[in-house]
């Protein structure tokens, strides 16, 4: 049913972003993406899912802390899932997220974390960055790996950091995607 309305609407690329805290963790980072993916038509032309730094060490100091309630892990086996669904997709693993709307119950709610000066974008492979990201980023890096052919299949961390970014400047973000897999 799903997968019908889908292609009578002309869906062909999906986003799927969601972060709330809640005790039902299972419920929207695994069961939620488990279901949004289920139910797409294998006629989407990428999916690009936003995750998390980390997943990949969800049981080593300081990850663990953060996976006190298993939402590193559960992102984890979104992220498997989506991967062997045979979708054509893009990861996005961002650090901890600045620039509001706050809806967490976290450090980053209670102090209104803002990226400030830092715009520019840091990207890496393989789980190695940390940091923050900007929401802003997140969201034009997303945009941007739907345009950036090479970005598909592949698995990408950000974070912001001092200095002028991107923006919307297509060529630098496939220079720093670029980049990102050459390290």
């Amino acid at each position: 049913m799903y997968s019908t309305s889908y292609e009578l609407m002309g869906v062909d690329t999906m986003f799927y972003h969601l972060l709330l805290m809640t005790r039902y963790l299972t419920c929207l980072d695994w069961d939620g993406v488990r279901n949004f993916v289920s139910a797409m038509p294998q006629t989407v032309k990428r999916l690009v899912l936003v995750s998390s730094i980390g997943v990949t060490k969800y049981n080593e100091i300081p990850w663990s802390i953060m996976n006190l309630f298993g939402v590193l892990k559960y992102k984890k086996m979104a992220e498997d899932f989506v991967r062997n669904s045979g979708i054509p997709f893009t990861i996005i693993r961002p650090g901890r997220l600045t620039d509001g709307p706050y809806t967490s119950y976290d450090l980053n709610t209670l102090v209104k974390a803002t990226a400030g000066e830092r715009r520019a974008v840091e990207i890496g492979q393989g789980d190695k960055l940390v940091g923050e990201a900007s929401r802003l980023v997140v969201a034009e890096a997303c945009i941007q790996a739907l345009d950036i052919e090479s970005t598909q299949g592949k698995i990408y961390e950000i974070s912001s950091v001092k200095g002028e970014g991107p923006g919307s400047d297509q060529e630098k973000w496939k220079q720093l995607f670029a980049a990102a897999e050459s390290n």
